[in-house]
């Protein structure tokens, strides 16, 4: 299972991985730090509860590429608002190593994002816009896997 340690809990939040039972109901060993908010050079820390270097991780979403790869949608602050980027395992193994975008893939104000095809084949992305409660809507975007990770085709 794949769960965040969040900013409130650790300050640089953490994706992190957990083994479970065969059934499902119990953990099966210890959880592993998968990587930390601050290695993607597009967050953005702010300022909480008196502590200066707060980062989110939110949202994580795994994808295989059809070259094998493995990516992570996740979600952070950044300095355009709130952002969806993803960290790809060139391994193609869940626990890495992780290597971040070097920018986010939607950066105006959405995350929590999901990659789907559709009937035709072709790879969408979906997310919330604007992140402002209760005003999120889905977005959708059609997408194409690229050298190692993704690339919008165009923007709705």
């Amino acid at each position: 299972m794949v769960f965040c340690h969040e900013w409130v809990q650790v300050e640089d939040g953490e994706m992190c991985v957990l083994p479970l039972s065969d059934d499902l109901r119990a953990a099966a060993g210890a959880p592993t730090l998968l990587f930390r908010a601050s290695e993607a050079a597009w967050g953005k820390p702010f300022e909480a509860y008196g502590r200066r270097n707060n980062r989110v991780t939110d949202g994580p979403f795994l994808h295989r590429l059809a070259g094998g790869k493995l990516l992570m949608l996740w979600s952070t602050g950044s300095y355009e608002g709130y952002a969806m980027g993803y960290a790809v395992s060139d391994s193609g193994n869940l626990l890495g190593p992780w290597r971040q975008s070097d920018a986010p893939i939607y950066g105006r104000d959405g995350g929590h994002g999901m990659l789907f095809r559709d009937f035709a084949g072709r790879l969408w992305m979906t997310l919330h816009h604007p992140n402002n409660t209760p005003n999120e809507r889905p977005v959708w975007m059609e997408v194409a896997e690229d050298s190692g990770g993704l690339a919008l085709k165009r923007e709705d």
